[in-house]
């Protein structure tokens, strides 16, 4: 290119006028200003494209997959947790007996496991097997509801505008959810829990009278007060994370250089600071899904969390709880409590080897 009076080698370019060249004054490439008449050199900093940086990251989407798949601990937590919500989703289908139909004959009643009901029956002789596969489904209705709509839509959101905009957006945000961690979170769930069921019976009421859900408004009602208790604390964990990410990548060269040309606000976080967060936001899910799913095991196991229509392994475990139950009826407790301990096992085994993948340098073996 020295016929044009360029001489560029990246990550640099170097211009010297030549008898050849000409170039208007005033012009620019790619917002850079270029040299007046006059001026015998300039220098101009290229920033690395952005493709360029997320492909060194060291926690792209594939490495973790790859990575992962080698992990034999973890592809096995895997394998349950996909068990798990597939038996939650083909509830009717695993399960033939209804969780609710009742069997008050003698021989029913605390019956243990047998060829026909593989768990055994509790106290109104119901199918405990039945009533496991359909607790299941309630945990992953659960989980996902307050996943998308506090961990991902709130906690993302929030976390990602407070870490770009800084400021008082930032100090705002993040008192808020420094306040909120200060309360007792299971007191103020309680609370919470306890307040709208009073006010929303007689929504639930008017629900099944007025609309076509009929008798499944009184296990809705109940269902959405314990998701709106869990929403205020699901959002602050993943909104840290992300903040701590967005504040270590928006000072990068190819975050300047998309300002620089005049990138939107949406589209830069959408597409250079957002797939930069994914990796550690992924990993925090990973490891709040036991908390998300133990809110409603802790509700319910205190009578304030879903409808005692709806199966629950809160409503379980309670019903098992008993020091005489537990002493003459053991498989009570151990067919709820088995599926859940491992469950919540799973997840932190995931979490843990999500954590080995994406930032080595913090695990702790």
């Amino acid at each position: 290119m020295s016929s044009s009076g360029w001489c560029c080698s990246a990550p640099s370019c170097s211009y010297s006028p030549t008898s050849s060249s000409t170039l208007p004054t005033g012009s620019s490439i790619r917002g850079y200003a270029l040299p007046r008449r006059g001026v015998t050199s300039v220098q101009v900093s290229v920033a690395p494209a952005a493709s360029e940086d997320l492909g060194d990251r060291p926690a792209s989407r594939f490495r973790i997959l790859r990575e992962l798949s080698r992990k034999k601990i973890a592809m096995l937590a895997i394998v349950f947790l996909a068990a798990f919500y597939l038996a939650g989703i083909l509830a009717p289908w695993v399960a033939q007996d209804d969780p609710n139909m009742q069997r008050l004959t003698l021989e029913d009643r605390l019956a243990p496991p047998t060829g026909d009901h593989w768990f055994g029956q509790d106290a109104a002789g119901r199918d405990l097997f039945a009533q496991v596969v359909y607790s299941t489904r309630t945990t992953l209705l659960f989980t996902l509801a307050v996943l998308l709509t506090g961990s991902v839509f709130l906690g993302l959101s929030l976390g990602l505008l407070a870490g770009y905009r800084g400021g008082w957006v930032d100090t705002a945000i993040m008192r808020v959810g420094e306040t909120l961690s200060g309360v007792p979170t299971l007191l103020l769930m309680l609370a919470i829990s306890a307040a709208f069921r009073t006010r929303l019976n007689d929504v639930s009421f008017w629900l099944k009278d007025n609309t076509l859900l009929g008798d499944d408004a009184r296990a809705i009602v109940p269902f959405l007060i314990i998701v709106l208790a869990a929403l205020p604390f699901a959002w602050i964990s993943s909104a840290r994370i992300v903040r701590s990410q967005v504040f270590a990548i928006r000072e990068q060269e190819y975050i300047l250089a998309a300002e620089t040309i005049g990138a939107s606000t949406t589209r830069l976080l959408a597409r250079h600071v957002l797939p930069g967060v994914l990796p550690i936001f992924l990993v925090g899910l990973s490891a709040g899904m036991a908390g998300i799913a133990g809110t409603e095991v802790a509700l319910s196991y205190l009578g304030l969390g879903v409808d005692p229509s709806t199966p629950s392994f809160g409503t379980l475990l309670r019903n098992a709880s008993g020091v005489r139950t537990f002493q003459e009826f053991p498989h009570l407790l151990l067919v709820a409590g088995i599926p859940y301990l491992i469950f919540i096992y799973a997840w932190n085994l995931l979490g843990d080897a999500l954590v080995d993948i994406v930032e080595p340098r913090t695990y702790r073996r």
